[in-house]
């Protein structure tokens, strides 16, 4: 028994079974090979994905959920929920919060780094499942 598909791969499979959508289409949107985008979506992709996952995981989810993904998390969240994490305060009682607080100084998605989206863009808002 193999493991669940990660969230992002369930997204770009109900974005591509779309009857509006080709997968030529999804393939530019995020700057990959169509081939790329239809080995994933049939599970044949005989790569690592780890390295597809990091460079498409974040706009997979953005333009087809309403998500960004969280590379702290290592999953999907809502662009809110980046923002209150973006907006806490540093934690010095809980090693987590610690951790996670560090890593979002330093993530693209963070509005305070200035080549950053912020996370409630509307560019991230294209569309929702």
């Amino acid at each position: 028994m193999g493991l669940a598909d990660p969230a992002w791969m369930e997204v770009l499979r109900i974005e591509a079974a779309k009857p509006d959508r080709t997968k030529a289409d999804i393939a530019r949107e995020l700057g990959v090979s169509r081939t790329a985008i239809s080995l994933l979506c049939a599970g044949k992709y005989s790569a690592r994905t780890d390295k597809v996952q990091a460079k498409i995981a974040g706009p997979v989810m953005a333009l087809y959920a309403r998500r960004v993904w969280c590379p702290h998390l290592r999953k999907a969240i809502t662009p809110e929920a980046c923002g209150e994490f973006c907006a806490a305060p540093m934690s010095t009682s809980d090693p987590g919060k610690l951790k996670h607080w560090a890593a979002c100084r330093n993530c693209k998605q963070n509005p305070e780094n200035s080549s950053a989206a912020s996370p409630a863009s509307p560019s991230l808002q294209v569309s929702t499942i």
